[in-house]
């Protein structure tokens, strides 16, 4: 943004005239007058005072804000400040640029800002604000331009917001053979593992609600799994469990029917569920069919029902309701039943046990104290290390490592096993620091121990007594001696990304997507992005900082791609290499530009990059959104933001662990109330 196109527009000053004199009596009764006038209307005009700031608070954060994040903050943020304006930060936003002011509260005609943005000349190269964004800019602006947000974070912002959205979570294929083990003790994770389509990854998760559909195959293979179940389990001692009685009258099927779906779906049934699967009994009888023969039948239907195969909630949004022009941002609390699921999908991605179903059977459940001593005993269930480790992998979509096929003639030591060895270290890692030392989750940034076997410690040249007798077996070994390894950046599973040409622009984004929680809009259509391998005399360096360079991709690529400088002497496959096969220097000083920040954090080798990382505040928050978005199956929005700060702040004043943040998200609004906040219309949420 040019710096002339924001110049001070000064508001005209009028003069007045000279006023009438008043006798001193007249003045003292004007000044009654005015007195009885001033204070006979301050509760009104206190109250609608109240009223329009509350109002102009909520429209800067979600209309406002939002069109700053999408238009405006690429080119003036912190960091960039083009005229020497930023647009992410309110007190920078409201002392201007290298031209003065830009925002004048309450006009917006003499407002440089609102003057660029009307004539169409920002953002410059991209299409102009709509009227209804123009709309909203200069009705803020003569509102006062109230700013209520000190950092306008494009990560948050950027989504466009569209109506209210409410997801029905089916069972992910995990969740739904963790389910059948722990109702029916039935162990089916072969087979739906062949029969049931792969859950496809969406937003970084594999449990992202909006992206788990069902289809024809999903339908056939739930009938076929639901037969091999019900084959599979004592059909009458399994029954007995809920009721003794075995006849077909009208009280001993509703009493079983009843009492076994509450169990098989995980809450109460309501009078027209139990109807339905009466009538299935009562059929197997008028056909002269066996008690066996009924319940079996029931099962079967009960297997292949929306209850058993979503986790569906009753939600009937509160508050708004019925009020016109107000949008609905809150909902009632969940049910204790269903808050029961909710609880142990996000600790142990499997239903309710004995204990939990007691208590939302007494309306517990919204107890915060109760809340917190039940996830303190779920965390110490095997099931939630479980539970957590399939966060790891699919937060570091280790699901890859089954498909890496490195290119054999530049890399002629590969083997295939060492794929395996790779993702079982970053789990096996994972563990380590997050439940047996009960670290804080940023330390997996630079914590110096790893997991490796024979085969993976050759690969990484590490100089470590590991036994060759079992090329399977990983053993633990201290990298306190070893600064160029420590910390999942340093891994073969998060190294691979770069793919055999260790892409700083892949490694980069990593970095800045799921570790700094930041974004950077798609490059313009029709740009050639593809990769520049490194050549004689021209390192991976060399061709980064041309990109960063150039006028047309240094504004995005200046905030990614120096974050993988201090990776670049770890190849396409994780090995440490001081020169490229080029011949080329590899170096590993360099800068972490922090998301807000003006400046960059210098460093001078990969072990102080990882060191900046994991005392970094906006990583940690960063982790702790993954988190929660993996624990709330759906994207993040702007609504969430003061939820997700309650979260991460109630996390970090007991340690930042795995466990403090899972207590966290399990007493906060997030897990208790239902969702009815504003979802992005971008197909990823607008998250990254």
């Amino acid at each position: 943004m040019r710096s002339s196109l924001f110049r001070q527009t000064h508001p005209p000053h009028g003069g007045a005239g000279p006023r009438p004199s008043l006798t001193g009596a007249f003045k003292l009764s004007l000044r009654f007058l005015v007195l009885v006038l001033v204070l006979g209307g301050m509760a009104a005009v206190g109250y609608v005072g109240r009223a329009e700031s509350s109002a102009n608070e909520t429209m800067f954060r979600q209309e406002v804000a939002p069109i700053l994040a999408r238009h405006c903050i690429g080119c003036h943020d912190a960091s960039t400040a083009e005229a020497g304006l930023d647009l992410s930060h309110r007190d920078a936003a409201l002392r201007g640029g290298h031209d003065g002011v830009v925002i004048v509260e309450g006009q917006a005609d003499h407002s440089a800002l609102w003057q660029v943005i009307d004539a169409d000349l920002m953002p410059p190269d991209r299409p102009p604000l709509t009227d209804t964004e123009k709309a909203v800019i200069r009705r803020w602006i003569n509102n006062g331009a109230s700013w209520t947000i000190d950092f306008v974070d494009p990560a948050i912002y950027s989504g466009t917001p569209v109506r209210p959205q409410q997801w029905v979570r089916r069972l992910t294929v995990d969740e739904y053979v963790h389910t059948v083990a722990d109702v029916f003790g039935v162990d089916v994770q072969a087979q739906a593992a062949r029969l049931l389509p792969a859950d496809p990854r969406a937003d970084g998760f594999r449990n992202t609600a909006y992206s788990l559909n069902v289809d024809l195959k999903n339908v056939q293979a739930y009938a076929r799994l639901a037969e091999q179940i019900v084959d599979s389990i004592p059909i009458e001692r399994f029954a007995k469990q809920f009721h003794r009685g075995t006849k077909f009258t009208d009280k001993d099927m509703r009493g079983l029917i009843d009492a076994m779906g509450r169990h098989v779906y995980r809450g109460p049934l309501n009078e027209s569920e139990i109807a339905s699967l009466r009538g299935i009994t009562t059929t197997v009888a008028a056909a002269g069919g066996t008690y066996e023969e009924a319940v079996r039948y029931v099962l079967l239907a009960m297997l292949q029902s929306p209850r058993f195969l979503y986790r569906i909630e009753q939600q009937v949004v509160d508050g708004a309701r019925g009020k016109p022009g107000v949008a609905p941002e809150r909902s009632v609390a969940v049910s204790d039943f269903e808050m029961a699921s909710r609880l142990s999908y996000a600790v142990w991605g499997g239903p309710p046990d004995k204990r939990l179903f007691d208590l939302a059977s007494k309306k517990r459940l919204h107890e915060r104290e109760v809340v917190e001593t039940e996830v303190r005993r779920m965390l110490d269930d095997p099931r939630a290390r479980r539970q957590s480790l399939l966060f790891a992998s699919q937060w570091l979509d280790l699901d890859r490592l089954a498909n890496l096929s490195p290119d054999q003639k530049r890399f002629p030591k590969w083997q295939a096993a060492l794929a395996d060895d790779m993702r079982r270290e970053t789990l096996a890692f994972f563990e380590e620091v997050v439940w047996n030392r009960r670290r804080p989750m940023v330390a997996l940034l630079n914590e110096p121990v790893t997991f490796v076997t024979p085969r993976l410690a050759d690969h990484y040249d590490l100089a470590v007594d590991v036994p060759a007798d079992d090329d399977q077996a990983l053993k633990l070994v201290s990298l306190v001696d070893v600064p160029q390894r420590g910390g999942l950046l340093t891994q073969g599973s998060l190294l691979t990304i770069g793919g055999d040409d260790a892409s700083m622009v892949t490694r980069g984004l990593f970095v800045l997507n799921d570790l700094l929680y930041s974004r950077v809009g798609d490059p313009p259509p029709g740009l050639d992005t593809t990769p520049i391998p490194p050549s004689p005399g021209r390192s991976h360096r060399d061709i980064a900082l041309d990109r960063v360079r150039n006028d047309a991709c240094g504004g995005c690529h200046a905030k990614f791609e120096p974050l993988a400088f201090g990776l670049e002497r770890y190849d396409g496959l994780g090995t440490y290499r001081l020169t490229d096969e080029y011949g080329n220097e590899n170096r590993q000083d360099g800068a972490i530009q922090f998301p807000g920040d003006a400046m960059p954090t210098p460093f001078d080798d990969s072990a102080q990059m990882m060191d900046l990382l994991a005392r970094s505040d906006r990583v940690s928050k960063g982790i702790t959104r993954k988190l929660i978005q993996f624990v709330m199956g759906r994207p993040l929005t702007m609504n969430d933001v003061s939820a997700v700060d309650q979260i991460h702040q109630a996390a970090l004043a007991e340690g930042g662990t795995y466990m403090a943040t899972m207590i966290a998200i399990a007493t906060s609004d997030l897990m208790a109330r239902g969702r009815a906040d504003l979802q992005s219309s971008d197909s990823n949420g607008s998250q990254p």
